[in-house]
């Protein structure tokens, strides 16, 4: 077998921890890539792998020859990309994962713009608000809409978030005008089911602090989903501006408390850090910075 194959295969193994999770990044079978760390062990003359029913575990020899197989690939890949880089338009796919809401009314917008500029770079989008492992699943971009406290990830800011409180006009009627944070302890909150600090908020104003305890009748992990109840009347949410712009230009929504500011979260490209993005990886990035980051004069101005 290939050698350099080879030495993928087993790379793969060990950073995505498993033969199946490298046979799916390579869209090989899982027995292709069994077979092939077991000629690069023969080759070696050494197991380079312990083998159990759940998980793979680098012998010492395996963990020297990990570090100098990966430095010898991406040595390669480097030269490679450099070389395309010079003789063509980027070209390739890019897997993104982004948040429902945000694919559907940031990023959706923007994707035929980046076509007609990049058509050799194929886009497979999945959209999803549960939190996803991005080496694990593949993908090459992973979009968040949160403070970033996964530090194994590098990442690069597309835009600020700022959230702002919202509810209908009809709710406001019915349970009284909110004029002060701890009039929401009062009130029926939409829970974003990811938010950290669960249903504690604190909101700030200039060198003011308060914290709140929230509880309400509903937790989603959709924006839109809460952004509707609250349009409904069902209670008080607190969401990214770009999902309630709509509601509260169109008033079926009100802005409350605009004078309070709750923690500041911003929009994210994640990547692997261990590796150089490829080009077509890059431009992809490189795009929603431009097209969205409005201190750099992104048309999501905030």
């Amino acid at each position: 077998m290939d050698q350099i194959e080879c030495m993928r295969a087993f790379v793969l193994a060990v950073e995505l921890e498993g033969l199946s999770a490298a046979a799916r990044r390579l869209q090989v079978p899982r027995a292709k890539v069994s077979k092939q760390i077991q000629a690069l062990e023969s080759r070696l003359g050494a197991q380079l792998l312990m083998r159990t029913t759940r998980k793979l575990h680098l012998t010492s020899l395996g963990a020297d020859y990990f570090e100098s197989a990966r430095s010898v690939l991406d040595a390669l890949d480097d030269a490679e990309q450099r070389l395309q880089e010079g003789a063509m338009s980027p070209r390739g796919l890019v897997r993104v994962n982004a948040p429902m809401s945000f694919g559907v009314r940031v990023l959706g917008p923007l994707l035929p713009k980046f076509h007609e500029q990049y058509p050799d770079i194929e886009l497979q989008l999945v959209l999803a608000d549960q939190l996803v492992d991005p080496v694990r699943d593949g993908l090459d971009v992973t979009i968040r809409v949160a403070n970033l406290t996964d530090s194994s990830m590098a990442a690069r800011m597309i835009m600020p978030a700022p959230r702002v409180l919202v509810a209908s006009s009809a709710f406001l009627g019915r349970m009284g005008a909110i004029s002060t944070p701890k009039d929401l302890e009062s009130r029926p909150f939409l829970n974003y089911s990811y938010l950290q600090g669960g249903t504690t908020l604190q909101l700030r104003k200039d060198d003011i602090t308060q914290r709140v305890v929230l509880s309400g009748p509903l937790c989603a992990n959709n924006g839109d989903v809460l952004a509707q109840a609250a349009e409904a009347g069902v209670g008080v949410a607190l969401l990214p501006e770009f999902i309630v712009r709509e509601g509260i230009e169109a008033k079926r929504l009100v802005h409350i408390l605009p004078d309070w500011q709750a923690p500041s979260i911003s929009v994210n490209a994640l990547f692997c850090s261990t590796r150089e993005l490829p080009q077509r990886t890059r431009v992809f990035i490189d795009y929603l910075v431009r097209e969205l980051d409005p201190d750099i004069g992104g048309r999501h101005r905030q």
